[in-house]
């Protein structure tokens, strides 16, 4: 079942960026070969409105044939665009995605509410025989205050490892409950993983939509960072890159699958979002490949066969990426 939720997420995040180069490229008169999502043998297709719809078997991308990108095409089609032509269907694609991604965030918030953190740390695990545990910590307190001073951050459970006697109050099962914590010099770990307390607000589609954009565009260097920082790490070699592929991804939407529709969505939001921050990336074969050559072309005379020889060498450095990523997966969920 992880696999068919996989194929499913990613064969309409692929369809849609595919279909943001469709749109812009018919919109300004330009002819779409074929569209298809995946690559590799071709197993069904169809022909209608002047263009061979493609399903491949190999799930991992896709591509729209526009007429005029091949270097025996220069003259017509997209080669024959202004320059603002020319940009508007390559950023499409990643457009697509992002509009793909506020939508269902806008459904999201308001389905089942807009998550804020109240500061306080729910209690999701205490280890047999820990600190925590001889405390009288549970599964499901909620810890409010300690030494009668509220948390304002879930990280402030910190301040139980003070040495000394500790007094801390929970929300256990509706009712507020005081616990004591007697911390020794010598001890190291507490014994618990907590994660922080989330409340969800109602709101509207609209309001959805309008906080959809906003956090995403707030969050956007947060994630440039991330990403830039774990293909690094890929290609370095450090298992703690955080970067997943396509193994990795199965095995989460499984994990997601399992928590319900809402987890599911919220894990196609994910993905949309890296797959639009991942194509921008100035590597050639990449859309922010394209559009660096295309401002490029501006300055400097490029050649068709340079063009097409810089994404070949961009299209082989994106392979021996997804091995190195695939690799990094299998070793993580074999254990090392």
């Amino acid at each position: 079942m992880s696999l068919i939720w996989f194929l499913i997420i990613i064969g309409v995040s692929i369809f849609v960026h595919e279909l943001g180069h469709y749109l812009a490229a018919r919109a300004q008169g330009v002819r779409v070969k074929a569209f298809s999502v995946g690559f590799g043998p071709v197993l069904f297709r169809r022909s209608a409105w002047g263009t061979e719809w493609r399903l491949s078997a190999i799930p991992l991308g896709g591509y729209a044939d526009i007429e005029g990108l091949l270097p025996e095409e220069r003259g017509r089609g997209y080669d024959a665009l202004p320059f603002l032509g020319k940009l508007l269907v390559l950023v499409a694609g990643v457009a697509m995605n992002v509009v793909l991604a506020w939508g269902l965030l806008a459904y999201l918030f308001s389905a089942q509410g807009v998550p804020e953190a109240t500061g306080r740390a729910v209690i999701l695990e205490v280890l047999p025989g820990s600190v925590a545990e001889g405390a009288g910590l549970r599964p499901g307190d909620i810890l409010l205050a300690v030494d009668g001073k509220p948390l304002e951050r879930p990280q402030e459970i910190e301040r139980l490892k003070v040495p000394g006697l500790r007094t801390f109050t929970v929300l256990r099962e509706g009712q507020e409950v005081a616990l004591e914590l007697n911390w020794q010099a010598g001890m190291e770990r507490l014994g618990v993983v907590y994660q922080p307390e989330v409340t969800f607000r109602e709101t509207s589609f609209l309001s959805g939509l309008a906080l959809a954009v906003g956090r995403t565009l707030a969050f956007g260097p947060e994630l440039v960072r991330a990403l830039v920082g774990g293909l690094l790490g890929v290609l370095a070699g450090r298992e703690d890159s955080g970067v997943i592929g396509p193994v990795g991804i199965v095995a989460e939407t499984g994990r997601a699958a399992q928590e319900g529709i809402f987890r599911l969505l919220e894990l196609t939001v994910a993905i949309n979002l890296s797959l639009a921050l991942f194509n921008l990336l100035p590597i050639p074969a990449l859309d922010g490949g394209r559009i660096l050559l295309l401002f490029l072309s501006r300055l400097f005379r490029i050649r068709p066969e340079q063009e097409a020889l810089v994404h070949y060498l961009g299209f082989l450095f994106l392979i021996f990426l997804v091995l190195l990523v695939t690799l990094q997966d299998l070793r993580r969920l074999l254990g090392g």
